[in-house]
This record gives structure tokens, sequence and C-alpha cells, in this order.
């Protein structure tokens, strides 16, 4: 059997991702057996020792997989949109701007870092920014956030705004901010949710799932919209 490299195992990604989203089967790409099946079919024929090192390559190849996927598809789902900001009228922190925000069809907007572990409690973080709602979108309660970290890259980058719709019930494979036992937030993937858990997993492969418990609910809400960076 051929060995697959590395520039030839993504490349198996990538058109695999392509396959089972032209195939729109809505469960399909969510389904790891599959992936985990593929992936110890490519080491048919191998040694003993080579099928040893393999066995964590098929898991790696079905996380990556999953993850590329899931990238492409919230890409879609979620176009960059012209971001309309303005100087918030009044001097206050986000839970006593929302409100206010709210009348005037705006949003608080936080240049935080809500990734990589840097994120403070947002509710008493002082706001100076408005985020203009855009028409499509009801009003509600909102927040956006300017992102910190590259583990949702491609999809959300470095210094990206996102808009959050808060008390939100997520599901499979939203994109979700949350908060962690030690009060900071992150932006990441429900990749599932069970056993009183929910593991949360990032689109950049260098990153490793985190697990928090369902109760009491960790999620602060969930990502609607992305803004193009200034």
């Amino acid at each position: 059997m051929v060995r697959i490299d590395e520039q030839s195992m993504d490349e198996l990604m990538r058109l695999v991702a392509g396959r089972i989203e032209s195939e729109d089967h809505s469960l399909s790409y969510q389904d790891e057996r599959f992936l985990f099946w593929l992936a110890n079919d490519l080491r048919l024929g191998l040694s003993r020792a080579e099928r040893s090192k393999d066995e964590r390559d098929s898991g790696e190849f079905a996380r990556r997989t999953i993850a590329r996927i899931t990238a492409r598809r919230a890409e879609k789902s979620l176009p960059r949109r012209e971001l309309r900001q303005r100087p918030a009228p009044i001097s206050a922190t986000v839970a006593q701007s929302l409100p206010a925000a709210s009348r005037e069809r705006c949003v608080t907007m936080l240049d935080l870092a809500v990734a990589a572990g840097q994120g403070r409690e947002i509710w008493d973080e002082p706001c100076d920014r408005w985020l203009e709602l855009p028409d499509d979108i009801p009003s509600g309660r909102y927040v956006a956030l300017r992102v910190a970290g590259d583990s949702m890259a491609p999809v959300i980058e470095p210094r990206d705004v996102i808009l959050i719709q808060l008390d939100a019930t997520p599901r499979i494979d939203d994109l979700i901010v949350a908060r962690l036992p030690d009060q900071s937030h992150v932006v990441k993937r429900v990749a599932s949710i069970k056993d009183g858990r929910i593991e949360l997993a990032s689109f950049n492969p260098g990153y490793d799932s985190i697990f928090v418990s369902r109760d009491p609910s960790p999620v602060v809400g969930t990502v609607i919209a992305r803004f193009t960076r200034e």
C-alpha cells in the first residue's frame, strides 16, 4: 500500500469534504463512524507496527475532516457583513447599556479577548461602542464581541466582530460563546452534548476540545453573524 503523506492527507480531506457536502446529506458529515471507517480503510495492508502508529492517525484524520467540513458550512451560513458602529451615547457597562442600545436598533460592542483564555466577565465591562443591528435581524437581546486568538480560523479570524444572540439554546455545530470555570470566555463550535457535558471544539486543528458542564449552563449565546474587520 502507498503511504499517505501530510500533503496527500490534506488533499484527501478536501475531496471528502466536498463530496459529502455535494451529496447534501444533512447528517452524514456529522457521522464520525464513517470518517473513522475511511481512515481505517486507508491502513489496510500495513504491517502491525505501522498499524499501531496509524491507529492514532485515523482518529486525527476524522477529527480534522470534521473540522474542515463544519468550517466550510459555517462560512456559508455566516456571510461577512459590513461593520457599522458608532460611539456609545452613554457611559455604562454592558449590562446597563443593553436596554438603551436595543431601543436604537443597536447592540453593545466590546473589544474584548473572548478567546485563548484571556476574557473577563462580559457584563461588568464598560462599553463605549455600539454596533448597528443589520436590517434583516429582528430586535432582541444581543452583544457584539471582537475576537482574539486563532482557534476558530479560518471562519473567525483575530479581530473579527461577531454578533451573539443571548439566551439561545445551542445545538450541535452551533458556534457559541461560553464561560469557562475561571470566568474567561471562548468562542467555539458545539461538537457534542452528552453525559452532562458540552464538547467545545475549534476549527483550527492545533487546538484540543474543551469540555464544560451543561449545568449550570456555560453558554453566553450563539453566534448569528460575523462582520468585516476594520
